[in-house]
């Protein structure tokens, strides 16, 4: 009896694994459609798009009608329950949709053929069903110099359905297919799936297009699928390239001329896509693990770092190690990290260390401050609370001055009640240039300023006594 046991036990853990495993699936793709779950995607880093000619020597499976037939015949078999065939397409959106980015304002660039380039935005993801619909607006480089009059905006609407992902496209400056309802790609998601699809271009007329995964590489942890799709009737074909949590890397298309046949198409340019916030707040990033050198008031300087600690789609995390260099003689040290939330467009400061004030502050007497927020243009403005000398107080800060040309951004930080300031306020400035950081600060000493009632009514008067009244350092210029 104890030898029948055994086999017994071992098959009943093996079934509560699966079904254990099976509802985990289950509950993931679920989140998919009510968006519950908040997807962690890893860094959107690939090296250039192959350029390699459409493959006809790949091993396709049997091929099927964009009507996916014959998945549904090896789904919807006698014995299998529509709660489970309900499962089985959540989790084919679950699978399709981790092709294209998490959330919205996610931006592409691209560059292509005879100079030409696009980007284009995430403007909002929606939901009904069992679908999902990215919707996409953007607009073409203008090589003209403005002189084109031609509108050189379009619309791309990506679907998510059951197994599929389907482009349609609105406006003709865009250089990609003219083919409404495309299926860009199908399940299973792997070399040498392939199928037929019927679809039409922009005068009604139906293509049947042989549709082929030709091959699938792996790149720092993202799959990249490779997709040819060719003309029953012609020479025609285009290929793109799809990478997990991007969308499309590459396109290339067979340009039909009566003189002679050309490719032409586009690629990604890594620099210009991700993220918006992420894009916007990185730009103003100094060079990494290079020495940064400060100098300002009274012999003031001092010297430091700027290492990244950790960095996702969502959220990073850099630290800057610094030495005193100034007057006293003594080197003290400090340690500040700056949080970056990409999702809510903020960089925080936040000072660890520092071996000559406790508790540890840098200059600035604003604890945990931040010192960015996305959207940056001139008249942007934040609050939030923040400790001076141990009380908590409410710091408003607001851009100041911005130049969209160069990006150089002037941010005032300013906290009303503090005794000791000048009209009980404290105020705080830093300057901000791209590719740079922080090149400027300045804050208001304590005590009070030599000015009268009457000029202290005449802003600009004012405002030249403030800063006559403030310490101040700046970033080396040859750094």
């Amino acid at each position: 009896m104890k030898m029948f046991k055994i086999p017994l036990i071992i098959s009943t853990i093996i079934i509560l694994v699966i079904a254990t495993a099976g509802c985990s699936a289950e509950d993931q793709a679920k989140n998919y459609l009510s968006g519950s779950q908040q997807q962690n995607r890893p860094e959107d880093v690939t090296q250039s798009p192959s350029n390699e000619a459409p493959q006809e020597d790949a091993q396709p499976q049997k091929e099927t009608q964009n009507s996916g037939q014959a998945q549904s015949q090896e789904k919807n078999n006698d014995s299998q329950s529509p709660d489970r065939k309900v499962d089985d397409e959540l989790l084919d959106v679950a699978e399709v949709a981790r092709l294209l980015p998490a959330r919205p304002d996610y931006q592409w660039s691209y560059h292509g053929f005879a100079e030409y380039g696009h980007r284009m935005v995430l403007q909002n993801i929606s939901k009904q069903d069992d679908a999902i619909a990215y919707h996409i607006k953007g607009e073409v480089d203008d090589m003209s110099g403005g002189e084109a009059k031609q509108d050189l905006s379009f619309s791309v609407t990506y679907t998510v359905k059951p197994g599929v992902l389907i482009q349609n496209k609105m406006g003709r400056a865009m250089m990609d297919t003219s083919f409404k309802d495309l299926e860009l790609i199908r399940t299973p998601l792997r070399k040498g799936n392939s199928w037929l699809q019927e679809t039409t271009n922009e005068d009604g007329t139906t293509v049947t297009l042989k549709t082929t995964i030709t091959d699938v590489k792996e790149e720092n942890g993202q799959k990249i699928y490779t997709v040819v799709y060719k003309d029953t009737q012609s020479e025609y074909y285009e290929k793109r390239e799809i990478k997990e949590g991007v969308g499309v890397l590459s396109y290339e298309k067979l340009y039909m001329d009566p003189n002679g046949n050309f490719t032409i198409g586009y690629y990604i340019y890594y620099p210009g896509t991700g993220y918006r916030n992420k894009l916007d707040i990185n730009a103003y990033l100094p060079k990494l693990n290079a020495q940064l050198r400060y100098f300002g008031l009274a012999e003031y300087g001092h010297v430091g770092v700027l290492k990244e600690l950790s960095s996702t789609s969502d959220d990073a995390i850099y630290e800057f190690q610094g030495k005193y260099q100034d007057g006293s003689g003594i080197d003290d040290e400090f340690t500040v990290r700056y949080y970056i939330d990409y999702v809510k467009g903020t960089v925080t400061e936040k000072v660890i260390s520092s071996t000559r004030f406790s508790p540890p502050e840098v200059n600035s007497k604003l604890h945990n401050l931040v010192i960015l927020k996305t959207p940056f243009k001139q008249g942007t403005t934040w609050s939030h609370n923040t400790k001076i000398n141990g009380k908590e107080y409410k710091v408003t800060a607001k851009i100041k001055e911005y130049d969209p040309a160069t990006g150089r951004m002037k941010v005032t930080y300013t906290v009303k009640g503090i005794p000791g300031y000048f009209q009980n306020t404290y105020i705080e400035e830093r300057i901000f240039e791209r590719g740079r950081g922080m090149v400027g600060f300045s804050n208001l000493m304590p005590g009070d300023i030599p000015i009268s009632e009457t000029d202290a009514k005449d802003s600009k008067k004012l405002e030249e006594a403030l800063i006559n009244h403030m310490f101040g350092y700046s970033l080396n210029p040859e750094f």
